[in-house]
């Protein structure tokens, strides 16, 4: 397996993330402009020039890692824990960081509670609608369990 690294996408690599997904989605490009306005932390796991995954650690009195996503013949190497790895070090400062994980995700859950989350007893049920890799939309009402884990801060 080739290292992975997870850094901050920069203005020079956004264009070449959001070539990888549908236009419709513009997932790459609204992210970055939120993490230019000081709203997000927008981090991209990289294999030499590929982008392998993202995250999105918005910035809150908890921060909160968001949209956790690693490509799919990417899964199961450590991505999604480099990925995490990075959000608890950008969030350093902070006492807890948050991640939201769908009741239907049970690996999720699973790599989290590995990683040293719990659950704080918070869900929430939500719509929401979003563009497949093939570019078809799709809405899905899902309820997430909310997990933290206690930082240095």
């Amino acid at each position: 397996m080739s290292t992975v690294s997870v850094r901050r996408c920069t203005a020079r690599e956004v264009a070449q993330i959001a070539a990888g997904e549908p236009e419709e989605k513009n997932y790459a490009r609204r992210t970055f402009t939120r993490q230019s306005a000081g709203e997000c932390a927008y981090l991209v796991a990289w294999i030499g020039p590929e982008p392998v995954g993202s995250g999105e650690l918005e910035w809150a009195p908890v921060p909160e890692l968001k949209n956790l996503q690693v490509a799919a013949a990417h899964r199961r190497h450590g991505i999604g824990s480099a990925i995490v790895a990075a959000a608890e070090a950008e969030a350093a400062s902070f006492t807890r960081i948050w991640i939201g994980v769908s009741e239907d995700n049970s690996g999720a859950r699973r790599l989290y509670e590995r990683l040293g989350y719990t659950p704080t007893g918070r869900t929430e049920t939500y719509s929401y609608t979003y563009v497949a890799a093939d570019g078809s939309k799709h809405t899905l009402t899902e309820t997430a369990e909310y997990l933290e884990k206690r930082l240095g801060g």
